[in-house]
C-alpha cells in the first residue's frame, strides 16, 4: 500500500508538473472559436496543440450568453471548454461588451458584475485567466469616448468580484490597441495598476519591423508600471500579428514611377538598411520590389553613403512607410534632391517624425509635423490641419494622364498634398485624387523641381494595409516573439489562427492557417519556434552585431540554441563554432558552408536560422 501511495504521489507530482508547464507556456493564439470558427473548433484546437500552442484567446461575448436580463445561454461555451480541455489548450476568455439594457457597462455595474459572477462561478479555473474588455482605448470597442479613468472604474470592482468568487483566477488588463501610454497612465492613476494580475497590450507594427523599437516600447511600459507599483507584474501581448492580404503593398508605385519619368527595367531601386538606426526601407511590410517586377537592380545603403549616391534619372531612393527620417541625415537627403536625385515616399507623410539619438546613444522619435516641408518645397494637409478636409474619401479618381493604370485597392486615406511651398520653376503633378462630398484632393503625385532643388519626389498619402505576404508573416512571427520574450514579455497570443479569406481586406488574412485549415508558412514557423524555444527555456538574450540579430538561450535539457537573422536584406555571415544542427525558421535544414576547422558561413536573411548544440557562436 505504501509502495502504491508513493507511486501515486509521484504520478500526481508529474501531472502537476505538466499543468505548471502548460500554465507557464509563453505560446498562445487568438481565434474566434465561439463565432464563425465553431464548426471546426476541435480541429483547430488539435492543430494548435500540434504546433506547440498551449493557449487560445476568444470573446465570451456578454450579449451572446445573456440575451435578456437573467436569460443565460452557455451551451456553446460549455462545449468549447470541453474541447479545449480535451486538446490540453487553456482558454483566455475576453469578458466584455455592452448589452442594450445596461449600457455602458461601467455605468451599470450591478448588471455587469452579475455577468462576471455568473461566468466565474460557472467555469472557475477551467478558464484560469480572464481578460477584462478588449481595446478599450478605441471608441469602436468602448462605445463612447475612451477614458482610462473610466476603464479603471470598471476594472477595479470587476477585479474585486473575481477574487471574491475565485482568488485563483488570473485577471488580465484589457489589451490596448497599441501602447497608449497616456491612456494607460490615466487608468493607473485611477487605481487600475492594483486591479490586475497581468498587463496586456496589442503592439502591432503596422508599417515597421519589430527590430526597430519593440523592445524599447516594452521597457517604457515596464517603467510606467513600476511608477505605479506594478513593475513586477507580467506583460502579455494578447494580440500581435501581420496580415497576408494580397495586392496591397505597392499598388501605386507603377504610376509614381511613370510620374518620375522612370522605367523599371532601367531603374536601380536603393533602400536604406542601416542597423545603427534600425531603419529598413525594404522589408516585408513595404513589399516594394514585389510590386515592381522587372527592376534593373536593387541595392541597400547606410545613411553615411547617401552623400555619394548618384543623383541621376536611373537611380530611385525609396523611403519606408514609417514617415520617419533621422535628423542627422536630413541635410544629406535635401542635398540629394538638390543635386537632382529622385525619391519615392510610398505611403504617409515624409519627414513627419524625426529620429534622433539621445546623449546615451538611444534612439528617440519626435513628431515634427510639417517643419521641414518648406525646405523640400512640398506641402501636405489632413483633416486635422485644414478645415473642410474629409476624414474619409468616397472614391478615387486618376489624373487623366494616368487613367491607363489600374486603381489601387480601395483604402481609407487622409494624407493630401499640394503645391503650397513650390518655388518658381517647380511644379506639382497630381497622379491620384481622393473625392468626397464636393472635396477633391491629391492623394498621390510627383514634385518636379527646377529651382534651387533639381530633383523629383513622388509622394503617396495612402497607407498600405500592413500586409506582409505569406513569406513575410512566417519570417516576422518568430522574430517578434523572440524580441518580445527577450524584453521580458511572458506570453503572446498571436493574431490570429485561421483566416476568413472572405475578401481581400487585411482583417480577412491575419491567420497562420488558411480558411480550409491548410497551414501558411507562419504556422510552420510557429511550430519550429516552440520546438527550438520550448516552455521552460532559460537565459534568453537578444543582441545586434552589425547587420545581424542574434538570440541565444538554453532549452530545459540544457542544450544551447543560437538564432540568427537580419531585418533587411541578405548578408553572408562568417562564423566559427561547432554545432549539431542548423535549421531555418520553417524547420528545414539550412544551407551552411564549411570553410575549414570549425569555421563556416551561411546566408543570413529575414528568416531565422537556428543552430543547436553550439557552445558559442562567434560572428567574425
Amino acid at each position: 500500500m505504501l509502495f502504491r501511495l508513493k507511486h501515486l504521489s509521484l504520478f500526481l507530482l508529474l501531472i502537476a508538473g505538466f499543468v505548471l508547464a502548460a500554465e507557464d507556456s509563453p505560446y498562445g493564439v487568438c481565434a474566434h472559436l465561439q463565432r464563425w470558427e465553431y464548426d471546426r473548433a476541435a480541429e483547430e484546437l488539435a492543430l494548435m496543440k500540434a504546433a506547440g500552442i498551449d493557449h487560445v484567446r476568444f470573446d465570451l461575448d456578454r450579449d451572446a450568453v445573456e440575451t435578456a436580463p437573467g436569460k443565460w445561454h452557455f451551451a456553446r461555451w460549455d462545449l468549447l471548454v470541453e474541447m479545449a480541455d480535451k486538446a490540453d489548450v487553456a482558454i483566455l476568455p475576453i469578458l466584455a461588451y455592452d448589452v442594450k439594457w445596461a449600457a455602458p457597462a461601467w455605468k451599470h455595474q450591478p448588471e455587469w458584475l452579475n455577468y462576471i459572477e455568473t461566468v466565474i462561478d460557472r467555469y472557475g479555473t477551467r478558464m484560469p485567466y480572464v481578460e477584462i474588455w478588449n481595446e478599450q482605448n478605441l471608441k469602436s470597442f468602448w462605445h463612447e469616448a475612451p477614458d482610462g479613468a473610466n476603464y479603471a472604474k470598471l476594472l477595479i470592482p470587476t477585479y474585486r468580484k473575481i477574487k471574491e468568487r475565485n482568488p485563483a483566477v488570473t485577471v488580465v488588463y484589457g489589451g490596448t490597441a497599441g501602447i497608449p501610454m497616456d491612456y494607460i497612465e490615466a487608468s493607473f492613476k485611477a487605481g487600475a495598476a492594483q486591479a490586475m494580475d497581468v498587463m496586456a497590450i496589442h503592439p502591432y507594427r503596422w508599417r515597421d519591423v519589430p527590430e526597430t523599437s519593440l523592445a524599447e516600447d516594452v521597457a517604457a511600459l515596464r517603467r510606467l508600471m513600476a511608477k505605479y507599483g506594478a513593475g513586477d507584474k507580467p506583460i502579455w501581448f494578447t494580440e500581435d500579428g501581420y496580415p497576408t492580404a494580397p495586392g496591397m503593398g505597392a499598388a501605386l508605385v507603377p504610376q509614381l514611377l511613370a510620374g518620375l519619368e522612370m522605367n523599371p527595367e532601367r531603374t536601380t531601386a536603393v533602400f536604406f538598411s542601416d542597423p545603427d538606426y534600425r531603419y529598413y526601407s525594404e522589408n516585408p511590410v513595404t513589399q516594394f520590389s514585389a510590386g515592381v517586377p522587372g527592376l534593373k537592380a536593387v541595392r541597400t545603403i547606410r545613411f553615411g553613403e547617401l552623400a555619394a549616391l548618384p543623383a541621376d534619372a536611373e537611380t530611385l531612393l525609396v523611403l519606408p512607410e514609417t514617415e520617419t527620417f533621422p535628423a542627422e541625415y536630413r541635410p544629406a537627403l535635401l542635398d540629394y534632391v538638390r543635386r537632382g536625385g529622385r525619391v519615392l515616399s510610398p505611403a504617409g507623410l515624409p519627414l513627419y517624425f524625426e529620429l534622433r539619438k539621445n546623449a546615451k546613444g538611444e534612439l528617440e522619435t519626435a513628431q515634427v509635423n510639417d517643419k521641414y516641408m518648406p525646405e523640400f518645397h512640398m506641402g501636405w494637409y489632413t483633416f486635422w490641419t485644414r478645415k473642410g478636409t474629409p476624414e474619409k474619401i468616397a472614391k478615387y479618381e486618376h489624373d487623366p494622364k494616368y487613367a491607363a493604370f489600374p486603381l489601387p485597392p480601395f483604402l481609407q486615406a487622409f494624407r493630401f498634398f499640394d503645391g503650397g511651398n513650390l518655388k518658381p520653376g517647380d511644379r506639382f503633378e497630381p497622379v491620384l485624387y481622393g473625392v468626397a462630398d464636393g472635396f477633391r484632393g491629391v492623394l498621390a503625385g510627383v514634385y518636379h523641381f527646377d529651382s534651387d532643388l533639381k530633383g523629383k519626389v513622388a509622394v503617396c498619402g495612402i497607407f498600405g494595409n500592413g500586409s506582409v505576404g505569406a513569406q513575410g508573416q512566417g519570417e516576422l512571427l518568430p522574430r517578434t516573439m523572440l524580441i518580445a520574450f527577450g524584453a521580458g514579455v511572458e506570453r503572446i497570443y498571436w493574431y490570429s489562427f485561421r483566416s476568413t479569406e472572405w475578401d481581400n481586406g487585411a482583417e480577412a488574412h491575419f491567420g497562420i492557417v488558411h480558411n480550409n485549415l491548410k497551414p501558411k508558412p507562419a504556422y510552420d514557423a510557429y511550430k519550429t519556434l516552440t520546438a527550438m524555444y520550448p516552455p521552460g527555456s532559460t537565459g534568453l538574450a537578444v543582441r545586434r552585431q552589425g547587420e545581424l540579430w542574434i538570440a541565444n538561450w538554453r532549452k530545459p535539457d540544457g542544450e544551447r540554441v543560437e538564432a540568427v537573422w537580419t531585418p533587411g536584406g541578405e548578408v553572408t555571415a562568417t562564423c566559427s563554432g561547432a554545432f549539431k544542427t542548423a535549421i531555418n525558421h520553417l524547420g528545414k535544414v539550412a544551407s551552411v558552408r564549411k570553410t575549414g576547422g570549425d569555421r563556416f558561413e551561411f546566408t543570413a536573411g529575414p528568416g531565422i536560422v537556428y543552430f543547436t548544440g553550439i557552445q558559442e557562436l562567434k560572428i567574425n
